[in-house]
């Protein structure tokens, strides 16, 4: 029950991050409630845009649960907990069911963060994803890999934003790339909340063809909101490079109708979802992931550029009760782009931003400085900066302006 001392809690580490601020915005208009996050130390990590920010880590449900306990015993009454990252899904839906909200439910949201438990449920709904076989050691990877045939994909099954992900053509690539995703996953194991103890094997589908699908979820309606073309490095590793809204297949009924069955087949009855969908030489789809959160990388914001309207409102509307269907807006008015910088590898001798930038070119963030060292493109971590770009067309074909204009900036850049 909503009271004159509720709030709304984002939940999600994104939220402390470049692009994500408009989450905010979005949970401003969708209530009047003050807007709350958390900080693991508040006091050395202020947010002064969030009305509070509470101590907790919101990957984990146990920390969150305490401090919203607190604040209640303060007076402060939970209205609704949101998700806006895959870190904070687990612990949405644990928070919810505690204190009686709207929310996924824990079986919902474990499929969504179980890469293998995800590919069951596809299957079990008889989705066209690529086949895969959970593996938690060498030996059995490299028999996995063998049964489902080379060339094969290898990931972690709990980890997001393509780390640790690569491919292989052969046995001992195959080696390789297992070492380097269990190193990945040592490495940040005490950054993020992940079990980190099996992975993927994945029948590879040879194409560098993706979208995304931002489907938006609420009791048992789904709705495709947009098409996200989205733009990928040359294997072995499959790091997002870019993203452009609208795709020029949003008006693909048969993708827009698979993106929403995935969401059905997981459970997802809350908020926007975030289906990734591959396209082979033959253009048949393939269901690759679905996130029960908003799409990252900045893709909110080029949907409210490109469509007009804030879309994290509708997310969190959902979370609240409300039903969003009536704040969608179904026509965009313009293209809109976010592509990432990149320096070459090595140590970076200068930062340059040109003075006269492309009309189509509304930001520019460089997150280097002289004397850093650039490294080869893997995946979020290996970016250099951030580029948004808008267009007053809709593109009707795929266009790689978005990447062309990245690069050249790029080289124009760095030193």
């Amino acid at each position: 029950m909503v009271s004159a001392r509720s709030y709304v809690l984002l939940l999600g580490l994104g939220t402390r991050y470049f692009l994500r601020e408009r989450s905010f915005s979005g949970a401003k208009d969708a209530s009047s409630l003050p807007v709350w996050a958390t900080a693991v130390d508040p006091q050395r990590s202020p947010q002064r845009f969030f009305d509070q920010l509470i101590a907790a880590d919101d990957g984990y449900a146990d920390s969150v649960l305490a401090a919203v306990a607190e604040w209640k015993q303060r007076g402060w009454d939970l209205a609704a907990v949101v998700p806006i990252n895959d870190w904070g899904v687990p612990t949405a839906s644990a928070v919810a069911k505690e204190y009686g909200l709207p929310g996924l439910s824990a079986d919902s949201a474990h499929a969504t963060r179980d890469k293998y438990a995800m590919k069951a449920r596809f299957e079990a709904a008889d989705l066209p994803t690529p086949r895969s076989i959970a593996v938690t050691s060498e030996e059995e990877m490299l028999a996995a890999a063998a049964e489902i045939g080379y060339p094969v994909v290898l990931k972690p099954a709990d980890f997001s934003g393509s780390g640790g992900v690569s491919l292989a053509h052969t046995r001992a690539e195959a080696s390789a790339a297992f070492a380097a995703s269990v190193e990945h996953i040592e490495r940040h194991r005490d950054d993020f909340p992940i079990e980190g103890t099996h992975y993927l094997v994945e029948q590879y589908v040879d194409s560098q063809e993706e979208v995304s699908v931002e489907v938006l979820c609420h009791g048992d309606r789904r709705m495709t909101l947009t098409v996200t073309e989205k733009y990928l490095s040359e294997p072995p590793v499959f790091a997002e490079v870019g993203h452009l809204v609208p795709s020029h297949r949003t008006g693909d009924t048969a993708l827009k109708t698979l993106a929403e069955k995935a969401c059905e087949a997981l459970g997802i009855d809350r908020g926007i979802a975030h289906v990734e969908v591959k396209f082979d030489s033959k253009g048949t789809p393939w269901l690759i992931e679905a996130a029960a959160r908003p799409g990252g990388d900045g893709i909110m914001d080029q949907m409210e550029r490109a469509y007009g309207y804030n879309p994290y409102t509708l997310h969190v509307a959902s979370y609240l009760g409300i039903d969003p269907f009536p704040l969608v807006r179904s026509e965009p008015t313009r293209s809109s782009a976010v592509a990432f910088l990149k320096a070459q590898p090595g140590k970076i001798t200068s930062v340059r931003i040109p003075e006269e930038l492309p009309e189509s070119v509304v930001s520019v963030y460089v997150s280097k400085k002289p004397g850093d060292v650039a490294k080869p493109v893997a995946d979020w971590t290996t970016r250099d900066g951030v580029v948004e770009i808008v267009w007053d067309e809709v593109f009707t074909e795929r266009t790689m302006m978005p990447v062309k204009i990245a690069d050249t900036l790029s080289d124009e850049i760095f030193g």
